[in-house]
C-alpha cells in the first residue's frame, strides 16, 4: 500500500493557523476575551498550545488578529451582496432598494454568527482592549459597512428620493432597523428568523424607515 502524501510544510502550516482562527473566533465568542483561554482555544482547533505560540505571541495577538480578519470577512461579503441590489431611479423603486440593502445587513448576522458573538463580548468587555485593537476592527468591519450604506443614502438625497439632514445618523436609524429582529431575542440565538419571517421584518423597518424620511 502506497504511503499518504504529506501536505507541504507551507500548506500544513497554512492549515493550522486557519484552524487557530477558527477556534479562537468560536472561543472568543462564546467565552469572551477575559475567560477564553489559550488551552481552550488549541484544544477547539486542534493543536497543541505549542503550536499556538508558534503562530501567535498571546492571547492579545490572537484576539487582535482574529478580530480584524473577521470583521474583514464580513464587510467583503456585505460589500458583494450589495453589488447586486439594484439602483432605484424613482420613488417607486426606493422601498426596492432599501429592501436590498437591509436584507443584505441581516445577511451579516446569519452567515457569520462567530463573529457576532465576538462583538457582543467587546460591547461587554470594552475595557479589556486596547484603543488600536477597537479601531482596527471597526476600520475593518463596522465602518466599511456604514459607509456603504451613507453611499446609497447619499445618492438617494441627491436625486430627490430621500429626505436626508444628517447621512450619517440616518445611516445608523436605518441600519438598526433592518437589524433589530436579527440580533439575539431572549433564548433565540441571532439569525433565528425564518425567511419569511426576515421578509416580514425587514418589509416592516424599510417602512418605518421611510416614514421618518421619505420626501
Amino acid at each position: 500500500m502506497s504511503s499518504p502524501i504529506a501536505s507541504p510544510p507551507g500548506r500544513l502550516q497554512r492549515q493550522k493557523h486557519d484552524a487557530l482562527v477558527r477556534g479562537a473566533r468560536l472561543v472568543f465568542g462564546r467565552d469572551g476575551y477575559a475567560r477564553a483561554s489559550i488551552d481552550a482555544i488549541a484544544t477547539e482547533a486542534g493543536v497543541s498550545t505549542r503550536t499556538l505560540y508558534k503562530h501567535f505571541s498571546g492571547k492579545e495577538q490572537l484576539f487582535a488578529f482574529v478580530l480584524e480578519n473577521s470583521a474583514t470577512q464580513v464587510a467583503d461579503g456585505f460589500v458583494e451582496r450589495l453589488r447586486t441590489v439594484a439602483a432605484a431611479e424613482s420613488a417607486e423603486g426606493v422601498p426596492a432598494e432599501l429592501t436590498g440593502i437591509a436584507h443584505a445587513l441581516v445577511r451579516q448576522t446569519i452567515d457569520h454568527p462567530e463573529h457576532f458573538a465576538m462583538a457582543r463580548q467587546i460591547n461587554a468587555e470594552s475595557g479589556h482592549f486596547p484603543a488600536h485593537v477597537l479601531d482596527a476592527w471597526q476600520q475593518a468591519g463596522p465602518r466599511r459597512v456604514e459607509a456603504e450604506v451613507v453611499g446609497r443614502l447619499r445618492r438617494l438625497a441627491d436625486q430627490g428620493l430621500l429626505v436626508v439632514t444628517d447621512l450619517d445618523r440616518a445611516a445608523l436609524h436605518f441600519m438598526a432597523l433592518a437589524t433589530a429582529e436579527a440580533g439575539p431575542r431572549g433564548l433565540r440565538r441571532a439569525g433565528h428568523l425564518t425567511a419569511t419571517e426576515t421578509d416580514v421584518a425587514v418589509s416592516a423597518a424599510v417602512e418605518a424607515f421611510l416614514n421618518g424620511y421619505a420626501p
